[in-house]
């Protein structure tokens, strides 16, 4: 039987444990359920009209996965009543991973339901392949931060530092909102050769979501 702690160690800007990634996961659920409630005209979706919109939901879609996976892998791990006195954001325990599960497989019903034809060609091997790479490299960079800055503090990591990272990942969320509302209200009135390109700032903005997850995994 796990014994719970009369006090438990600050975690990242004072929240919760997981506080900040619950606030990442259902940011990135956000933003895929806005790429795919929005009209590109002609009485078709956003996903339907505009090709880099519909790469960039499979991008996102790689995060979310990610995200997702490091979620329920994290409870028990660093995430749960032994490591904070309350769930992630004070709400109900299991009510987090409740609704990041039921919104995200809403959103694979809503998707299938409604036939959304992607208007997009598969990008090359090599360029999934570096999509990938970059998730994963990102994910790894911030676990191996995390683990050397414990060696150098005997193991406890200081506030600071905590929440310096919280603070960069959340700006990347930000930052992340602020491309796809440029794809939904930008984009959307522009000719297709003359769409804005945001893929490279999207993966530079979802390694830095990636990379905070391997920081906290």
């Amino acid at each position: 039987m796990s014994t719970v702690p009369a006090t438990f160690p600050r975690h990242a800007l004072g929240w919760p444990a997981g506080s900040v990634r619950a606030i990442l996961a259902f940011g990135v659920l956000g933003y895929l359920w806005l790429l795919v409630l929005s009209p590109g005209g002609e009485n078709k979706p956003l996903l339907e009209r505009q090709p880099d919109a519909a790469r960039a939901f499979v991008f996102l879609q790689l995060l979310m996965m990610l995200i997702l996976a490091h979620f329920f892998a994290a409870h028990g791990q660093s995430i749960g009543r032994e490591f904070s006195r309350f769930s992630p954001l004070g709400l109900p325990s299991g009510s987090i991973r409740f609704l990041l599960l039921g919104g995200y497989l809403g959103l694979i019903y809503y998707v299938y339901h409604n036939q959304i034809l992607f208007n997009f060609d598969l990008p090359p091997m090599r360029n999934l392949l570096t999509i990938l790479a970059s998730l994963a490299i990102a994910f790894v960079l911030g676990d191996v931060l995390t683990r050397l800055m414990e060696r150098l503090t005997g193991g406890v990591l200081p506030a600071w530092f905590q929440d310096i990272l919280a603070w960069f990942s959340l700006v990347g969320l930000t930052l992340l909102g602020v491309v796809v509302l440029v794809r939904l209200v930008i984009n959307t009135s522009l000719p297709v050769e003359n769409l804005i390109p945001l893929e490279n700032i999207e993966a530079v903005l979802a390694g830095i979501i990636s990379f905070y997850y391997g920081a906290r995994s």
